[in-house]
């Protein structure tokens, strides 16, 4: 992997450990930022799906990171506005980099 392939300016997300009320007094459980990194997002696949009567856009993307231990598909990636839900985390056979296969949350 050459840094110049890693142009996006990520931030890893985890889900808190404690609930908060949000302004409808419902339990929420905040995002936490773990790590911001560079990384290449390669767009892979898009679709639509259906999902309780009501259609939405599906599209998966494979996003490379340098090596970083404790990544996990309960995290996300945030770039700018977007949502990227992690499907998965891949390593390779070289401990230098890390591929999370995500699905855009749209």
């Amino acid at each position: 992997m050459k840094a110049g392939d890693l142009r996006h300016r990520i931030t890893i997300q985890r889900q808190a450990s404690t609930e908060t009320q949000n302004t409808h007094g419902e339990q929420t459980t905040p995002w936490v930022e773990l790590a911001t990194v560079w990384a290449a997002i390669e767009p892979q696949s898009g679709g639509e799906a259906t999902e309780q009567d009501r259609r939405i856009a599906t599209v998966t993307h494979r996003v490379r990171i340098r090596h970083r231990e404790g990544v996990t598909p309960a995290m996300r990636v945030l770039h700018g506005a977007r949502v990227f839900e992690i499907l998965a985390v891949v390593g390779s056979n070289k401990p230098v980099d890390l591929v999370l296969q995500c699905r855009e949350v749209v």
